[in-house]
């Protein structure tokens, strides 16, 4: 539990700073997008693959412990994949879109979906360690921690400094930053966000006003040959020439 609590601390340093990056996607796509590139190809290789699984195997233990516990725990197993199918389709995106697609409406959809990926895998992680992490303490036996330990093999490469360095330069150089940047990268994570809700609100507003503009001419155009068609009659019918 330990190591699996650890992998949380780090994950969440590593989110914090895929939040950070994707605030600046659309200003400095060439910054930022190496330090997301890294980040998300970390997560892929291990928190989705080595951390889930690990879990996964905790999950099976709990089964079979307890089932009822394993039924209210059900969903967390399910957005093990979602979580990673999402992450890939973000890597890819991230890797096709060109640095002028990433200063517009693409980049501004790629930061959403970051922001959203986020969103989720900090509320996956909250609720696993209320309700898996806690309950699994609870049930399982000693002889089960010990075949647990036995399988666990890979450590996070987070854990080691020097070799993390030598594989993501650019994230393992964001993440030794102080706490203090930090902090400041999320408040400009959040006004961020703020401005990209502010973007599409102001977006839908004008296409509004652009098709009620649209219908309004169309409704002028409409009258004024009406009106045309009118004057062609009354000029045509000798009564209403007499009458005017």
């Amino acid at each position: 539990m330990q190591m699996l609590r650890e992998d949380h601390a780090r994950l969440s340093r590593v989110l914090r700073e895929i939040d950070a990056q994707a605030a600046q996607l659309q200003s400095r796509p060439g910054a930022a997008r190496p330090v997301l590139a890294e980040a998300l190809h970390y997560l892929l290789a291990y928190q989705h693959t080595i951390h889930h699984r690990r879990e996964d195997e905790l999950f099976a233990r709990v089964r079979a412990r307890e089932p009822h516990l394993y039924w209210n725990m059900r969903r967390l197993v399910q957005e093990h994949r979602s979580g990673q199918d999402q992450a890939e389709r973000l890597a890819g995106a991230l890797t096709r879109a060109t640095l002028l697609q990433l200063r517009g409406r693409t980049g501004r959809q790629l930061a959403r979906q970051l922001h959203d990926y986020i969103r989720h895998a900090r509320d996956h992680m909250r609720r696993e360690e209320i309700v898996f992490y806690a309950g699994s303490e609870r049930v399982l036996r000693r002889s089960d921690w010990t075949a647990l330990l036995a399988a666990s093999a890979a450590r996070d490469p987070a854990a080691d400094p020097r070799h993390f360095a030598a594989r993501y330069p650019r994230l393992a150089q964001r993440m030794s930053l102080p706490q203090r940047e930090i902090a400041s990268a999320s408040e400009t994570s959040v006004r961020a966000g703020l401005r990209l809700r502010g973007e599409q609100v102001v977006e839908k507003v004008a296409t509004l006003l652009h098709r009620a503009i649209d219908l309004a001419q169309a409704t002028a155009r409409s009258a004024l040959r009406t009106c045309a068609g009118r004057a062609r009659v009354r000029a045509k019918d000798p009564v209403e020439r007499f009458r005017r």
